[in-house]
């Protein structure tokens, strides 16, 4: 489906939640270019009041770890179990039903006494007991250990027993940060979406990797990518940087990003932005790298992969290199660029020294722009996710054939 304008991808957005809300298992695809596409994502999901678990994890579990916990930050699961059962109880019933203050004995002696529901609803009521019968009730905010450990046991049944729990209206969104090369990954996502249809899921995709995608033959992804694909044309105006910031920013806080993370990249636009010319601009020389470098220790694929302006001894170089981001690892350097890399032409002619003297080494170097920590900050994570993962391969000597995992 090819829409034109912002209005219609949102009411095209809305049809999808309408269908879900019927019952009809649907994932969106928004085909596009990827800022483009996540910026109509965020500010549909803004307009929902939605929240947001994002996750490049293949592996159900995981998926769905990363979807609860983002539910569980938002909601007191115990005191939902405890909603949950008292709906359950037949009409006129006389069980005074308070669990708070209990003994963990005094709550099952209580449960034990109640009336289950019908057997669809019995795994929810299962998932209650072990939510009210804890010794200790987790505190609002956390994710409890029963639901971890049924996640453990089944995701997509874990899926729809939480699903059942809680109020459509407040359950997050998953949104799966999918590549060209994450066939398994949109097969788990498009499984939970037919398990559980009033699940929110959306992906991004570019024209070429959606085209990769369906030529994996026929199933049930292709078929549902095809009939949740939303194509996004370019905006008719260039993307400011203060667009992106306030996108960029409002799309983190939706994915349960911590505050302080947020706060620094807002603190980059202003010094980016900044009416003060050069001098705003130079305090942002390291504003860029803390960005990115907080955003990769937050994300559990990148935590602790990376180290802040390291210094690397180079053989026959003339001095040690300072890396913005370095992974001594998989041998991955992330140089941040700004508007100082090419104002002059030995600064441009000192960085590409340093970029051979790290090929040399056996690093693999990634550049981006200062500015595109703002405007681009998902294409600099998928494309590290790519790096990392084709890096990790080589190592285990599965070299990866034409830059493909």
């Amino acid at each position: 489906m090819r829409l034109a304008g912002d209005a219609s991808l949102f009411d095209a957005l809305d049809r999808h939640a309408r269908r879900r809300a019927e019952g009809h298992a649907l994932l969106s695809v928004l085909v596009g270019e990827q800022e483009r596409a996540l910026e109509v994502w965020t500010e549909w999901v803004h307009r929902r009041r939605l929240r947001v678990a994002a996750t490049e994890s293949e592996d159900a579990r995981e998926m769905v770890s990363a979807w609860a916990t983002v539910l569980a930050r938002g909601r007191d699961l115990t005191a939902d179990a405890e909603a949950f059962v008292s709906r359950c109880q037949p009409a006129g019933s006389q069980h005074e039903l308070n669990f708070r203050r209990k003994t963990a004995h005094e709550r099952r002696v209580l449960l034990n006494g109640l009336t289950p529901p019908p057997p669809p609803a019995l795994p929810t009521w299962e998932l209650c007991r072990r939510l009210l019968e804890g010794p200790v009730p987790s505190p609002p905010g956390v994710l409890p250990n029963a639901v971890r450990e049924t996640i453990a046991r089944g995701p997509v049944a874990a899926l729809q027993m939480l699903l059942a729990l809680v109020p459509t209206t407040d359950v997050p969104a998953l949104r799966f940060r999918a590549g060209r090369d994450a066939f398994l990954g949109l097969r788990t996502v498009t499984s939970l979406c037919a398990a559980a249809p009033s699940l929110t899921a959306a992906c991004v995709l570019s024209p070429e990797s959606f085209a990769e995608h369906l030529r994996r033959g026929n199933s049930r992804v292709p078929a549902m990518m095809m009939e949740g694909r939303l194509d996004i044309e370019e905006p008719p105006s260039p993307f400011t940087r203060i667009g992106a910031g306030r996108l960029t920013a409002t799309r983190l806080r939706q994915e349960g990003i911590p505050e302080s993370i947020i706060s620094l990249l807002t603190e980059l636009e202003q010094d980016l932005t900044s009416p003060q010319g050069e001098k705003g601009r130079d305090r942002a020389r390291s504003r860029p790298e803390r960005v990115l470098f907080e955003i990769l220790q937050y994300h559990r694929s990148t935590r602790g992969l990376f180290v802040q302006n390291e210094s690397l001894e180079v053989e026959d170089g003339e001095r040690p290199w300072q890396v913005d981001l370095l992974c001594r690892e998989l041998r991955l350097a992330v140089e941040i660029d700004g508007y100082y890399h090419f104002r002059d032409e030995e600064a441009f002619r000192r960085d590409r020294r340093k970029d051979v003297d790290l090929q040399r080494a056996g690093y693999l170097v990634y550049r981006v722009l200062a500015d595109d920590v703002l405007r681009r900050l998902e294409e600099i994570l998928t494309n590290l996710d790519k790096l990392i993962a084709a890096r990790r391969q080589e190592l285990a000597g599965q070299e990866t054939p034409h830059g493909h995992r």
